[in-house]
């Protein structure tokens, strides 16, 4: 199995080469940026990288077809990939927070509008828009021949929480980015991928499963667990029920659901500390729901990333927080060996 990491948005196209430039040398698979508003532009920011690095691919995670149409999405990450020589990615996924600050509104047939979004994309790098598309929601009226592109077509991964989306990305995209989910549910989130995969007129050569999870292992492992309690509003689908309840009772359940807001405004104050939670409850969430600890705690996390290689994941991308190279330099030399044969 292969492991990715996921950036901060905040980071300068040189941090990210940077940081791109070492994870390729631990022989990490691809570095995703992080599509926020108000930050660097997750395709211009890869730059820089897709010109010191030789093998590392590349994407940016995750955009949405409402707060950008599908061909400038194609053509963004087209360039990049010509750039690149053939190594860029991109998640397409319903998106989130840039819609809320752009105030900006999602169909009523949301994965209908990513499988256009994704047939678009796909279809700009493989000679197919030169009549256009006819969509229900996405439409390209004058032909589109790309007569420019000389690299192999780049992935197009759609990122999914839920089983519909799940099955149309895997009849449909290069890859699923099954978004958030722990080991304890990965299993019928495969089923829903395969269910898509077998009903494609062709098996897929190479079908990519991936999966978006946060990485808190420090040398500290205090300041680990402090990190990953002011992320934890961003997790499990916002702290969803369904799943904050694999790892706590239905008291503790209510109290974090009651307090949602509290996690999110503990977030924006850079803090871990949650109004009416209490530590230890988010401290169950935060082992549960990520990887959170010290380097004690190292092996039983390459264990539970075995279990993902198990049930059918290509690859999983670690989110990294405070001290990326520090983060990284853990997972280069231990998780990626640890998981070079599953």
């Amino acid at each position: 199995m292969d492991i990715d990491i996921i950036l901060e948005p905040d980071l300068t196209p040189a941090q990210i080469a940077e940081l791109g430039s070492a994870a390729e040398g631990y022989g990490i698979r691809a570095l995703w940026t992080s599509n926020y508003f108000a930050h660097w532009d997750p395709f211009i920011g890869l730059v820089p990288l897709a010109q010191t690095t030789q093998s590392l691919k590349m994407g940016a995670l995750a955009v949405s077809p409402f707060e950008m149409h599908p061909l400038k999405i194609a053509n963004a990450l087209l360039t990049l990939n010509e750039l690149s020589k053939g190594r860029a990615m991109v998640a397409v996924g319903a998106g989130e927070g840039n819609l809320d600050a752009m105030d900006l509104k999602k169909p009523q047939k949301v994965v209908l509008a990513i499988r256009e979004a994704i047939e678009i994309v796909q279809a700009a790098g493989r000679g197919g828009l030169k009549t256009g598309y006819d969509g229900d929601i996405f439409n390209v009226n004058l032909p589109c021949a790309y007569d420019w592109l000389s690299a192999s077509p780049p992935l197009v991964y759609g990122t999914a929480y839920r089983p519909m989306m799940m099955r149309m990305e895997g009849r449909i995209a290069d890859g699923c980015f099954v978004g958030c989910t722990p080991p304890e549910i990965v299993e019928p989130a495969m089923e829903a991928v395969n269910t898509g995969i077998n009903r494609r007129d062709e098996p897929p050569k190479d079908f990519r499963v991936n999966t978006f999870w946060g990485w808190h292992i420090k040398e500290d492992r205090e300041a680990a667990f402090r990190e990953s309690r002011r992320e934890l509003p961003w997790r499990a689908r916002k702290l969803d029920p369904e799943l904050t309840s694999l790892y706590l009772d239905a008291g503790e359940v209510k109290t974090v659901t009651d307090n949602f807001q509290n996690y999110v405004d503990a977030y924006f104050q850079h803090s871990d500390d949650v109004k009416g939670v209490s530590k230890e409850i988010s401290n169950k969430l935060a082992s549960g729901l990520t990887s959170t600890g010290g380097l004690e705690d190292l092996d039983a996390e390459i264990e539970r990333f075995k279990k993902f290689g198990r049930a059918g994941l290509t690859e999983i991308s670690l989110r990294l927080h405070a001290d990326p190279m520090d983060a990284l330099k853990i997972i280069g030399e231990r998780v990626v060996p640890a998981l070079r044969d599953i």
